[in-house]
């Protein structure tokens, strides 16, 4: 009975201190020095992500189109940017561009899966804007153009003093993994998780996060034998918020504002206040099972009524 008794015993103290003596594993996801503070698949038809908006209205420069909001969907599990060839504001061509100001911080990490539209006279974006455009020069992108046998990337970077540019041939039409990490040791690209180009420069302006898909400057004007409409397709994104660790530069005074899925801050850590609570309610649990064995298994004396 003993014996019995004290294998139950340990099986019941393993369980109810298995998961505090060794603790939980860490999310490996998130890498050092950063705090996911959004994450999206598009899997809500119908529905920009909270802190995102479509904007209205013609672009900077040379181009041939005109954003439109209702350019920019969500269906399918995809955010959509599609240009279309239609009259507006004087432009021929509607088309679509994501402004994320909800997310706007100093300094920011930014992934997302794409697929970019095939033809010439196409300029997929992925933009970082100054909050205040009064800033100006420190307008920051990654320019994805899937013309036919002449395929390529541009990368420009710009803190305010100084603009840097780098065109990086390769095949872009397919799905693709980017990673735009803007620190303050530098800013840094990245295509299906291979490095591709890096700066030491890096703005120190608060700026947002946003697609585009637009004609003219440098992809030129979509021609008769472009297919359109085209679709620039996203099928998550995810930012980060820079979180320095011990020993690193101190956190951004611009805090990111709460967007959609927004991750919740951890609660402070009682670990070992509940461990200990842990183990005396085990050890009261075992003295009393062990009173209650004793007590039942100890032989009685018979009443005295039935005593010979």
């Amino acid at each position: 009975m003993m014996r019995r008794f004290s294998a139950v015993l340990v099986v019941v103290a393993s369980a109810a201190l298995g998961g505090l003596i060794f603790p939980e594993r860490v999310n490996a996801a998130d890498p050092v020095g950063w705090r996911r503070i959004f994450s999206n698949s598009f899997d809500d038809p119908g529905r920009l992500p909270t802190g995102c908006s479509a904007y209205d209205g013609a672009p900077e420069g040379a181009q041939a189109s005109y954003f439109r909001p209702e350019a920019v969907t969500v269906a399918d599990g995809h955010l959509s940017l599609v240009l279309h060839r239609r009259t507006y504001g004087g432009k021929p061509f509607v088309t679509g561009e994501l402004r994320c100001v909800g997310s706007a911080q100093q300094f920011g990490r930014y992934e997302f899966k794409a697929r970019v539209p095939v033809g010439a006279g196409i300029d997929s974006m992925a933009l970082l804007r100054p909050v205040d455009r009064a800033a100006g020069k420190h307008d920051s992108q990654l320019e994805l153009m899937a013309k036919p046998g002449a395929e390529q990337a541009v990368v420009t970077n710009a803190d305010g003093t100084s603009s840097k540019s780098e065109v990086l041939k390769g095949s872009y039409r397919d799905w693709h993994t980017y990673l735009i990490e803007w620190a303050p040791s530098g800013f840094k690209v990245s295509v299906d998780g291979a490095p591709v180009w890096s700066d030491a420069a890096a703005s120190t302006e608060p700026r947002w996060f946003g697609f585009a898909v637009t004609t003219g400057d440098r992809a030129g004007t979509p021609s008769s034998s472009t297919p359109l409409p085209a679709e620039f397709q996203i099928d998550f994104l995810r930012i980060w918020a820079f979180e320095p660790v011990d020993g690193a530069p101190p956190s951004p005074v611009v805090q990111p504002s709460t967007v959609d899925a927004a991750m919740p801050a951890a609660p402070p850590s009682n670990r070992h206040w509940s461990l200990w609570l842990a183990v005396s309610a085990v050890v009261t649990a075992a003295f009393a099972l062990f009173a209650f064995v004793i007590h039942k298994t100890r032989p009685h004396r018979p009443p005295s009524s039935h005593r010979a």
